[in-house]
């Protein structure tokens, strides 16, 4: 520091070779800095366990539960749904659903197919859900009839969270 008074602190060791090697087995640095596998995708993940285990109960609301088959098959009709509706790759999906179900299975939905979904808080204030749908430009809104109307002045189309539970002659397959 003497030598160099202009010198970053941050760029000066402080630290001789025994102490950095210590640090580096208590932080597990060798497990760190291996290279990352092969990302593999939340619905990649959820079919894969649904092929394994299809009768398992995968979601449990309140007094009802899904099977994991029961469960990929609602979502997969209801991504079918939201492909008919320009849904894809990319696109943003506004979620404004209480806890519930049906925002479990909106959330797997739009993931399924490829979109972000943006979750907006029922309790949040008017000029805050403005804000977040300004700065994300959803596509669409998933909400209940109960929330629709604080959508109103945003130019979005609306789905029906209650249409996830609707057969409209989409298959439940991928």
């Amino acid at each position: 520091m003497v030598a160099d008074p202009t010198r970053p602190v941050s760029s000066i060791d402080v630290l001789d070779g025994a102490e950095l090697a210590r640090l580096d087995q208590w932080s597990n640095r060798a497990t760190l800095t291996q290279a990352a596998h092969t990302p593999v995708s939340i619905p990649a993940l959820f079919a894969a366990q649904a092929q394994r285990v299809p009768e398992a109960v995968a979601l449990t609301w309140g007094e009802r539960s899904w099977t994991y088959r029961e469960l990929d098959e609602i979502t997969n009709r209801f991504t079918h749904l939201l492909a008919d509706n320009g849904i894809g790759p990319g696109q943003r999906v506004a979620l404004l659903l209480p806890r519930s179900a049906e925002a479990i299975m909106a959330i797997l939905a739009v993931l399924k197919t490829g979109a972000a979904y943006v979750p907006i808080d029922p309790a949040a204030p008017q000029a805050r859900m403005k804000l977040i749908l300004d700065d994300a430009a959803p596509t669409v809104a998933i909400t209940n009839p109960e929330l629709a109307e604080r959508l109103a002045e945003q130019d979005l189309r609306i789905i029906d969270a209650q249409d996830i539970h609707a057969d409209a002659g989409h298959p439940g397959t991928a």
